[in-house]
């Protein structure tokens, strides 16, 4: 299982490039800086999200924290591409707070990583509100965690 999940996420980093691969700091700043086109940056979110599937699935350890914001960004990015009127500031954080809260189910460590990933502090009321309608969604649910020992694994 190890091996056929190597073999995917080699696959997946030939398709998104090297923007896709490791921990996403650097990364992240490339898509922040608006090199790339839109359709790159939706590629790129996509394979950093079947990454981040087939890494748990096939019991790769590592945090969930560095992607889903990863993934908030280069959605906050794509959405501000194709929606110009929306605020930069505002999709960043709207994007990281979004993936953040699905992947970890924590609302305060979803608040605050957003905000604190754009760095504007006006941002917290509406982050505020905007939060409480998916933190209901998310609250009770089964988390992202591949279990300890699966059926059907040795």
């Amino acid at each position: 299982m190890v091996t056929a999940g190597g073999a995917v996420l080699g696959g997946l980093g030939i398709i998104g490039g090297e923007v896709s691969m490791f921990k996403g700091l650097t990364q992240a700043g490339e898509l922040l800086r608006g090199h790339a086109a839109t359709g790159t940056v939706i590629l790129v979110l996509l394979v950093k999200l079947v990454a981040l599937t087939v890494a748990a699935a096939c019991g790769f350890r590592g945090g969930r924290i560095f992607p889903a914001v990863f993934m908030g960004i280069a959605l906050g990015v794509a959405a501000n591409a194709l929606v110009p009127a929306v605020p930069p500031a505002l999709a960043l954080t709207a994007g990281v707070l979004g993936f953040v809260l699905a992947i970890t189910q924590h609302g305060w460590l979803s608040l605050f990583i957003s905000v604190a990933v754009v760095g504007d502090t006006a941002l917290i009321p509406v982050a505020c509100v905007t939060i409480l309608p998916a933190w209901l969604l998310v609250t009770g649910k089964k988390q992202m965690v591949v279990p300890a020992h699966m059926p059907g694994m040795p």
